[in-house]
């Protein structure tokens, strides 16, 4: 089962919103998020959290399906426990949308949330330009994601830890099993074909695809 979150950040266009909820089999809403899902037309099976970010009343009256769940434990913040709900609830595959904001502190911690699940489920997080997800490897076996891109999509690498090998193949700056040091040494390269192989051992990194070629979500 597919699973799509609405967070409450910054929210996605509704031809984006409308296109993700068309391609998930359960749409989550965290918290606040629910009035977002109304301002983009989207009607949350699901909505969690602790409950402090949204109108009740409101979005009982809007929602009346919505199973409201509350999620009150305060060492997690509410995507974090929408994640651990989905899974719960059968999820096979995880989507985000809404993830990122005003509040740095929160973007960054959303972002670690792909380095903290994604070898339990596959996870992304989009918005209308980027699709992020994570990859990680040991020593003795390389973790591998194949992009499915256009020529001139931009899609960089970011490492947090400074031990990941990487490799990078159909882009054009390829990498060979290199040491991605933290920096930005990784930050846009440019995909020439329409599969992009990124593979890590060692450690983890975040991969960043920028649809650049088309802008097909805008």
């Amino acid at each position: 089962m597919r699973v799509l979150i609405l967070a409450n950040g910054d929210p996605p266009s509704p031809k984006l919103a409308r296109r993700c909820a068309a391609e998930h089999d359960l749409l989550l809403a965290t918290d606040g998020a629910a009035h977002r899902a109304a301002e983009l037309g989207l009607s949350p099976d699901i909505i969690c959290g602790d409950f402090d970010s949204v109108r009740l009343d409101v979005a009982q009256r809007e929602f009346p399906l919505a199973e409201f769940l509350p999620t009150p434990d305060q060492e997690q913040a509410d995507l974090e426990k929408a994640i651990l709900v989905a899974c719960e609830r059968g999820a096979t595959a995880i989507t985000i949308l809404g993830a990122s904001g005003d509040r740095m502190d929160h973007t960054l911690a959303n972002f670690a949330l792909l380095l903290r699940y994604h070898t339990e489920i596959p996870l992304c997080l989009r918005d209308d330009l980027t699709t992020t997800r994570a990859v990680s490897g040991t020593e003795e076996q390389a973790g591998e994601l194949v992009l499915v891109a256009e020529p001139g999509d931009t899609i960089s690498l970011v490492s947090f830890t400074g031990t990941a090998h990487v490799s990078a193949l159909g882009v054009q700056w390829p990498l060979d099993a290199e040491l991605l040091a933290i920096g930005t040494r990784g930050v846009s390269n440019i995909a020439l074909s329409d599969r992009v192989t990124i593979r890590v051992q060692g450690g983890a990194i975040l991969v960043f695809h920028l649809q650049t070629a088309h802008h097909p979500d805008v």
